[in-house]
């Protein structure tokens, strides 16, 4: 395949990181993303020494911070004449609960809000790049949740950990579905995947020092086949889980739930009507 331009959001750490050796290695264009300047240098300076890429650029932005968001997406469209590929990566587990600016729940805000707000951003880009692909990090965690209480966000008061990081995960496969949509006809398409139980400071933090999943780069295999290879370019709308495309939950799958975190996305990212 030819040199893709490609966006990795939480590529500093885990299977962002992982996924951007992976895809440094084949020859791609790979634009980094971190929370922290200082961590994200060190890990450009390391991939390129290990891959001998000179093809890797670093963006730094807090995406609980929505402004920080649209910066990044505007820093990345001057940056590139091109995007190709939108990996929306980055997530959080929070044992307790901290709220993200304009009163949001830092899980909901980081795994649902910011590739929803990162995605729109960026699709004129995607667009004109075109044949382009969104890839969103889904969880099997989206599974467990049966049904939620939509008044308890997006503030989650009535907080547990692992429900609403499983409830952001319902979130990012109804709104990919959804965006599917959408998108038909425009050149773009938007799947998302389960990565695998795998080892991460997000995995350790729910399960506590010793997470016990697989290494990194496991999960990177599934993020850059879903951004590479050409069997998945034929799919949109997707979910991919355990080596294969399958059904998600049937919460995910419900027209009105989908319906429901794209309003609430439009809503408290102020975009209005799209």
């Amino acid at each position: 395949m030819a040199e893709q331009t490609i966006l990795v959001t939480g590529s500093t750490d885990g299977i962002g990181k992982a996924t951007a050796r992976a895809l440094a290695f084949q020859g791609h264009r790979v634009l980094l993303h971190g929370r922290n300047r200082e961590k994200g240098r060190a890990v450009l300076a390391e991939l390129e020494a290990a891959t001998g890429s000179d093809r890797l650029s670093l963006f730094i932005a807090d995406l609980a911070v929505q402004e920080q968001v649209r910066d990044l997406a505007r820093e990345v469209d001057r940056a590139s004449s091109r995007l190709d590929r939108l990996i929306n990566n980055a997530g959080v587990f929070m044992p307790e609960r901290e709220i993200a600016p304009g009163g949001i729940e830092m899980t909901f805000a980081v795994n649902y809000l910011a590739p929803f707000l990162l995605t729109h951003e960026l699709l004129p880009l995607l667009e004109r790049s075109g044949p382009a692909r969104i890839v969103n990090v889904a969880s099997i965690a989206h599974r467990s949740v049966q049904s939620f209480d939509r008044e308890n966000l997006p503030g989650f008061e009535d907080y547990d950990g692992y429900d609403a990081y499983a409830v952001s995960k319902v979130g990012v496969i109804a709104f990919t579905i959804r965006l599917g949509r959408t998108l038909e006809g425009t050149g773009v398409t938007a799947n998302c995947l389960h990565p695998g139980v795998i080892e991460t400071k997000l995995l350790r933090a729910y399960m506590g020092r010793r997470g016990g999943g697989g290494p990194p780069e496991k999960g990177a295999e599934v993020e850059a086949r879903l951004a590479i290879s050409p069997d998945a370019g034929k799919v949109n709308g997707g979910y991919f889980e355990e080596n294969r495309w399958t059904r998600p939950s049937h919460l995910a799958l419900d027209p009105d739930v989908q319906e429901w975190f794209w309003e609430t996305g439009l809503d408290l990212t102020g975009m209005g009507q799209w």
